[in-house]
């Protein structure tokens, strides 16, 4: 995985190299690694980062979009 796509699948996922790194449990130095080319992307979070990237890309037109611009105001209860 070049460091481009590893960065592409970030942005498609709407996360942050701290926000990975929270989900895999480890440093966020190791995913900055990544993104930057200085450690390669291990094989296993490499396909999942596909995969999952994929799967955003492909569900994005069915997310609910009745809930555009609303708000919480207490007087919903």
């Amino acid at each position: 995985m070049t460091p481009e796509r590893y960065v592409q699948c970030l942005e498609i996922l709407r996360w942050s190299n701290e926000t990975l790194a929270e989900a895999l449990g480890c440093d966020e130095s190791l995913t900055e690694a990544y993104a930057v080319g200085l450690k390669p992307v291990p094989m296993k979070l490499e396909v999942w980062l596909n995969v999952a990237a994929e799967t955003h890309q492909a569900l994005e037109g069915e997310k609910p979009t009745g809930l555009k611009g609303k708000r919480f105001t207490g007087r919903d209860l």
